[in-house]
């Protein structure tokens, strides 16, 4: 009988309702006459209650505070308004009647959606989600930031949900000196704009910022940075005023540089780290490395190498993020880098103390026992990646030889001037997809002067997406918009940037980059020093998170680019060369006849099963090699005519919207990938071959080639997926490459433990040991792929008509050669012009089987590149490409043009 009660009671407890509370922030309040809001279906009245003290409470027993604004069911379908709220486009429409000055005072507090039954009793209450709103009755398309005049400075700040504003000003020291009230007649609804005397150049400041905030549900008074801060004090903790026109921020000759740049399938990208490129080379004083000046040392090790690489055709160094970042420490007092350990012990006193004091570099270098102790300064030391924004405006005091104020601003000029007197042009790695932190953490900037607009939040529970790694900002929303094209402008203009790479821009509205290609290309010579038309913009259309499918908007992602000229990172060449990523899949146990370079994990030994997959990278790469195209047509494994966007693999509908790339700083690199799945057994030789045939195959195709910064001489990080906070020594790159990353240590516990046993086993290969000599081999091939690169227009096609026509695969189909890709490219007649006055055309042959090859060439009166120095030969019309290699031959244009290969399935 006791049980039975203790049931029914427990029972009666469960069907009692929930207490009413306000409860997550489903309502979205789209424009000043329409909200959104899947509320109750059985609630009779609807009401909008706000507060400008934050004093409304809801219960079971009723609602206080605040005042009330009534809602009507009933109104436009949304899906006829805009297409950026696609997620929520089903829900019920309410209708708004209110006065725009009670909707303003509503935005400037806290603010909540209540739903009654008959009865008058709460049943729902949520929190208002208000961007759309808020565009519409406060959208800024003024300059926003600082402006000097000639006797004045101007502050402006877009603010329109704060109850005030102040700007408070600091002293050299960061003492407070004054605060200053905003001009009584603001030049826009919900702007806030100070003047100041020329005087106050280099002051210090913050605002302070009154403003209901969702994360504590209270109205706060916060003292924040400016967003469109242009300089910083160290750490990040101060704006600072400061005139990028002053002479003294502008190396000599900055005003008169003029950037001319290539046409887009003429780039080359090669992907650097700042930090990496230069904290070895000793060749660099102490003081200036890893930092902007270490370019401007055009002798030392590090830079005669990028001279190499752009004498033979490189044109863009792309530097991983630039801007201010919120994960590495400024103040280099407080911070430990390897690089500090001395004889005195100053780094275990300063810093860490081992439980049995080994010197770090003992501890470091203890390979396969136990992962590497380097893995311990996470956090403490000068390293990451950097993929943490704070301020997007202003360059990262880290990099800077002074972090406190504006010497970070001349000193990445000098870099772009150093890099411009060597011929290459820089590329910055911007992230605009989300900021370091968010709501009223320390660095949190955006949410704490505009709170609740900036980001993207759930629709029902109003959390903020996280999908990205971070807090993922809304480009939807038309200030997060205009500050991407603002920021991306200021980059071009002030600091002559020549090209710009979107982190996750799967995560943007397409037409959020195509609205700033169009600004940039409004950028001339003549009044900016850029030229703008041929600014470079790709990015990472990767399809995931929040927005995937085009769930709120229309992505910026792989397939929905075409057309625009804006790049996309092409990972179905990618994995058609290097296969899956080796920390996901773990070790391949094939290979038992030796046959296939480039099998698939998940086929496992069984040799036909090897051959299919071969075939299925074979097509693959044969698309990426043809601009991975959409719309080209070609013979697949099957015997299917088909085009590029068969079996989802192309998306471009121009050869420069392709990325082709077989590594970057995300996973492994390509030589550490490369290990896990070659025979244990295969020689150093072979290696170095396998690697370079790769690279020959991003060097060779229609696009836009990229390289991760020393692929070309085996870069290694020790099997490391994943080293953005693994410090300097995973990270290291040995330019004068007498040292090699290769098993110096189990790298890190995130994304790479589950591995740890077979990674044991492939750092200690004896098989796999690279010496200087191998590296310079690696080196010297790579130059001479860029080479032929760029003696030749024919690899770098600028229309997708001149794909089709000129470039022919052969070698195809179900009775193809397995490993065997025969690629031409004619300058004969094909419906083209003369790309070519030296050649009628050229022919391409990778071999990525273990056995020398012969082929019957398609066309007569070839011979060996010149600039080949590989092992491929040709008698009459028979060619031969030695096992895993690449053979380039070429038929030399005599007079006019005479006969090649066209591609007849156009």
């Amino acid at each position: 009988m006791k049980h039975l009660l203790l049931l029914l009671l427990l029972a009666a407890s469960c069907a009692r309702p929930e207490p009413v509370s306000i409860q997550g922030a489903s309502a979205h309040w789209i424009s000043s006459s329409q909200l959104v809001w899947d509320a109750p279906a059985t609630a009779s009245r609807f009401e909008l209650r706000y507060s400008l003290v934050a004093d409304i409470e809801v219960s079971d027993d009723g609602v206080t505070g605040g005042e009330r604004l009534d809602i009507q069911p009933g109104g436009t379908p949304i899906d006829t308004l805009t297409d950026r709220y696609r997620h929520i486009r089903n829900w019920p429409v309410f209708q708004v009647d209110v006065d725009e000055s009670v909707i303003k005072d509503a935005l400037k507090g806290q603010l909540v959606a209540i739903a009654y039954d008959e009865a008058g009793k709460p049943v729902q209450a949520t929190r208002v989600q208000t961007a759309g709103v808020i565009d519409e009755l406060y959208a800024f398309d003024g300059v926003l930031g600082q402006v000097y005049g000639p006797n004045a400075i101007t502050l402006t700040l877009w603010a329109p949900t704060a109850q005030s504003v102040l700007l408070n000003l600091y002293d050299a020291e960061k003492n407070l000196t004054s605060t200053v009230q905003p001009e009584s007649t603001a030049p826009a609804p919900g702007v806030y704009r100070f003047t100041l005397p020329r005087s106050s150049d280099r002051t210090f400041y913050t605002y302070t910022v009154s403003a209901y905030h969702p994360e504590n549900g209270l109205i706060n008074r916060i003292d924040v940075t400016d967003p469109y801060s242009l300089s910083l004090s160290m750490d990040s903790k101060h704006s600072q005023l400061v005139d990028l026109n002053d002479r003294s921020l502008k190396p000599a000759g900055w005003d008169a540089l003029k950037k001319s740049l290539p046409r887009a399938t003429d780039i080359t990208l090669y992907e650097a780290h700042l930090r990496d490129f230069s904290i070895f080379d000793e060749r660099v004083p102490a003081e200036h490395r890893g930092t902007y000046l270490a370019f401007t040392h055009v002798n030392s090790t590090a830079m005669r190498h990028l001279k190499r690489l752009s004498d033979a055709g490189l044109s863009h160094l792309h530097l991983l993020p630039l801007n201010d970042i919120g994960s590495v420490i400024e103040d280099r007092s407080k911070r430990i880098d390897i690089q500090d350990e001395s004889e005195s012990g100053t780094f275990f006193e300063k810093f860490v103390r081992w439980a049995d004091e080994d010197p770090i570099t003992e501890r470091i270098q203890r390979p396969y026992s136990e992962p590497s102790r380097a893995n311990g300064l996470s956090g403490k030391d000068g390293f990451n990646w950097g993929y943490d924004p704070v301020h997007f405006n202003v360059p990262e005091g880290s990099y800077s030889t002074e972090p406190d104020g504006p010497t970070r601003i001349k000193e990445l000029r000098d870099m772009v001037g150093a890099l411009h007197g060597i011929g290459l042009n820089v590329v910055v790695d911007v992230v605009y997809n989300h900021t370091y932190e968010t709501g009223l953490r320390t660095t949190s900037v955006l949410d704490k002067i505009v709170p609740g607009y900036y980001y993207r939040y759930d629709a029902v529970s109003g959390d903020v997406a996280t999908s990205t790694c971070c807090f993922n900002t809304a480009a939807e929303n038309k200030m997060m918009e205009k500050l991407i094209i603002d920021s991306v402008l200021l980059w071009a203009k002030q600091y002559k940037i020549d090209s710009f790479r979107f982190d996750l821009m799967g995560h943007h509205p397409k037409a959020v980059l195509v609205r700033l290609r169009e600004e940039l290309a409004k950028l001339t010579l003549a009044r900016d020093g850029v030229d703008g038309a041929n600014i470079y913009i790709y990015g990472e259309g990767w399809n995931f998170g929040e927005v995937a499918d085009n769930r709120v908007f229309e992505q910026a992602t792989q397939f929905n680019m075409g057309g625009t000229g804006i790049g996309n990172f092409n990972d179905r060449m990618r994995d058609g060369i290097r296969g899956g990523n080796f920390t996901d899949r773990g070790r391949f146990q094939g290979f038992t006849n030796g046959q296939f370079l480039f099998p698939n994990e998940e086929a496992g030994t069984d040799a036909a099963a090897q051959k299919a997959a071969l075939l299925e990278a074979g097509d693959r790469i044969r698309v990426g090699l043809a601009g991975n195209l959409s719309t080209y047509i070609y013979e697949n494994r099957f015997g299917e005519i088909v085009n590029g966007g068969n079996e989802w693999i192309g998306y471009t509908l121009q050869p420069q919207e392709t990325i082709n790339y077989i590594d970057k700083h995300d996973n492994e690199t390509f030589w550490d990938n490369t290990q896990t799945k070659l025979p244990g057994g295969f020689s150093m030789e072979d290696r170095v071959k396998v690697h370079l045939l790769s690279n020959a195959m991003i060097n060779f195709g229609q696009g836009v080639p990229f390289y991760q910064m020393g692929t070309d001489i085996l870069r290694s990080k020790s099997l490391d997926r994943n080293s953005y906070d693994s410090g300097d020594w995973f990270n290291r790159v040995d330019f004068t490459m007498e040292t090699h990353n290769w098993g110096l240590g189990l790298p890190p516990v995130w994304d790479n433990r589950q591995r740890w046993d077979a990674m044991r086993d492939f750092l200690t290969n004896p098989n796999i040991t690279i010496t200087k000599e191998h590296m310079a081999e690696a080196h010297d091939g790579f130059l001479q792929q860029l080479r032929i690169r760029y003696l030749s227009p024919l690899f770098r096609l600028l229309e997708a008509d001149d794909v089709h026509k000129r470039l022919a695969f052969h070698n195809t189909g179900p009775d193809q050669v397995p490993g065997l890709i025969v690629m031409s490219i004619s300058d004969a007649p094909c419906g083209g012009d003369d790309l070519d006055p030296a050649l009628d055309g050229i022919l391409v042959v990778f071999n990525a089987t273990q056995t020398d090859h012969q082929i019957t060439s398609p066309v007569a009166g070839l011979r060996v590149h010149p600039f080949s120095k590989g092992s491929e030969t040709v008698d009459a019309d028979v060619v031969t490409v030695p096992a895993l290699s690449a053979g380039v031959f070429v038929k030399p244009q005599r007079g006019a043009r005479g006969e090649f290969v066209c591609n007849t399935r156009m």
